[in-house]
């Protein structure tokens, strides 16, 4: 698998950066739109069969690195500066991640789509990831469509 590009803010300043999540290595390679797209960092995170699901986790403003793998959510806050990683179990390994901020209070919730079933099961941030949500709005034969990736 080549690079993944990844639509997210990892600076704060309300501009997409320029980011992609190298799975041959697990690292992901920030080009920062603060400063001109001239300043870059990386963060080794992530495996080669891990989905990126970058997005604002914490509420900070800022987006979190984050992957999906076999219903497994990994997250690196950007309010703990990439430090430590915290997990939460939602979904299995056949669903898609399609995370967003379904509930509109600023977090990213975990979301994920079963192609199987064409059903959408959202776990909320605004309820502590507690309550979850469940839409049928697809066919196995359609694809999720999704910002955060």
């Amino acid at each position: 698998m080549t690079s993944c590009p990844t639509l997210s803010d990892f600076d704060g300043d309300c501009k997409t950066d320029v980011t992609v999540y190298r799975p041959s290595t697990g690292t992901w390679h920030v080009l920062k739109s603060s400063a001109n797209f001239t300043t870059s960092f990386e963060v080794a995170f992530g495996s080669s069969t891990d989905i990126p699901v970058p997005g604002d986790y914490d509420g900070d403003g800022k987006t979190d690195l984050a992957v999906y793998r076999s219903g497994q959510w990994l997250m690196m806050l950007s309010s703990a500066n990439y430090a430590s990683v915290i997990s939460r179990q939602w979904g299995t390994g056949s669903d898609v991640p399609v995370p967003g901020d379904y509930d509109g209070d600023g977090l990213t919730d975990l979301a994920i789509y079963r192609a199987s079933t064409g059903q959408w099961f959202i776990k909320l941030s605004s309820t502590g990831y507690t309550t979850w949500d469940t839409y049928q709005w697809g066919t196995a034969a359609d694809i999720p469509v999704f910002q955060s990736r």
